[in-house]
């Protein structure tokens, strides 16, 4: 999710690890100069394959461990409702909707959250570990704020309180109405995400991403019957870029987009431009509706400990 421009600067604070053990997908161990557009078609013969290597995990033997770090990363920040004039908690699902390392961008462990246990996320935040130094690494946090966020969520002096979210919901014409069957409905939302393709700026190339075969999220947005939303994330290799949101209320489908991404980042429904979403130069900014934030982060004593 973290671009190579902002990566080489943090780089300049830390020295690499030794990358881990997981298979990356052959497309992303190219750089940003050298990289050629690989067509969605061409992508989605090695769909499957790709998702099964970025989620494998059996070389690494410490993954239990980086994961108990990460979720104790984002307890450290508070998360509150602004609903009228109540302020409420906010929950974050303690697992996270996708997790993976990206070793050509030197990623330790990334795992993106949803904010919002119930219905349609109210932000995804993400948690990535990078280059390692003895026993400090880099954390950087992606704060994507869905539709009528209206929240406030702190960590240490930084303050994220966006007025606006990232969805701005489409009619997905020429769609029939959800099926009754629910595992023919989820067989329908992957077929309605076919018509979607998605592509981001890298430097001066156009790298065509490809959607990942499984929703990250499946959630209900409201008590109507057939009511159904889902999260397809497409991704650069074994790293996601944009988020697709296909949403119904049981009788029309809509559609919506948001950056996971601090790339120019374009989608297409067919051969016609959908969403298009520039870059991304707010920097720890307090009211973006997506924005980052990069932290020195101490390695706890457990982090190395192999699994059991």
């Amino acid at each position: 999710m973290l671009k190579p421009t902002i990566f080489s600067m943090m780089l300049t604070w830390f020295v690499a690890a030794v990358a881990l053990p997981v298979v990356a997908d052959d497309e992303a161990t190219k750089n940003s100069e050298t990289v050629t557009v690989t067509s969605n078609k061409e992508a989605a013969g090695q769909d499957q394959q790709q998702e099964q290597q970025g989620k494998k995990k059996a070389a690494d033997k410490t993954s239990a461990a980086r994961l108990r770090a990460i979720r104790e990363v984002m307890a450290e920040i508070s998360m509150e409702s602004l609903v009228g004039e109540k302020i409420q908690p906010l929950e974050l699902k303690p697992d996270p909707l996708l997790r993976y390392n990206d070793v050509t961008r030197g990623i330790l462990d990334s795992c993106i959250f949803r904010i919002g246990i119930k219905g349609r996320p109210v932000a995804l935040i993400s948690a990535e570990l990078y280059g390692r130094e003895g026993e400090r690494c880099l954390l950087n946090h992606e704060f994507v704020a869905f539709h009528q966020p209206k929240l406030k969520m702190q960590r240490d002096n930084f303050v994220w309180e966006p007025p606006t979210g990232n969805l701005t919901f489409h009619d997905l014409p020429n769609s029939d109405p959800p099926v009754a069957n629910e595992r023919l409905r989820l067989a329908q939302m992957r077929k309605l995400s076919d018509q979607f393709t998605a592509s981001q700026m890298v430097g001066t190339s156009r790298i065509e991403l490809r959607r990942m075969a499984t929703p990250i999220d499946r959630y209900t947005p409201s008590d109507a019957p057939r009511a159904v939303g889902a999260i397809f994330a497409f991704a650069w290799g074994v790293n996601p870029e944009a988020a697709l949101v296909l949403e119904s209320d049981g009788e029309k489908w809509l559609y919506a987009w948001a950056p996971l991404s601090s790339a120019p980042l374009e989608a297409k429904l067919g051969e016609t431009v959908a969403w298009q979403c520039p870059q991304a130069t707010e920097h720890e900014s307090r009211t973006a509706a997506y924005t980052s934030i990069h932290r020195a982060m101490k390695v706890p004593e457990y982090f190395d400990t192999p699994d059991e």
